[in-house]
């Protein structure tokens, strides 16, 4: 059985993801019950994997199975809130 790391990793392999049509609204889809919330950062594709902490940290990974976790919130309302692009999956499986 997979972890939730593993599959959130192969999520991000597996798939094919372009700007969400609805950009980063709602703090980059974290604010929807249920979004997957895959973002872009760094020209790396990022998959949220839970909250942590009492600032609304949030904690994603990469497909390369590295771990950030930074508050989103902040990020958001700064001059850095194009740094990061809300994505949205588009194709199922690649194979």
């Amino acid at each position: 059985m997979l972890s939730y790391e593993e599959e959130a990793v192969n999520y991000l392999k597996k798939h094919v993801f372009i700007p969400h049509k609805m950009g980063n609204w709602g703090t980059y889809g974290l604010h929807f019950l249920g979004s997957r919330s895959v973002i872009q950062m760094n020209g790396k594709l990022w998959k949220f994997l839970y909250w942590s902490g009492k600032n609304e940290q949030a904690t994603f990974i990469n497909a390369d199975g590295a771990i950030i976790t930074f508050c989103p919130r902040t990020v958001y309302y700064s001059d850095k809130r194009d740094e990061i692009t809300r994505m949205d999956e588009i194709k199922d499986t690649l194979a």
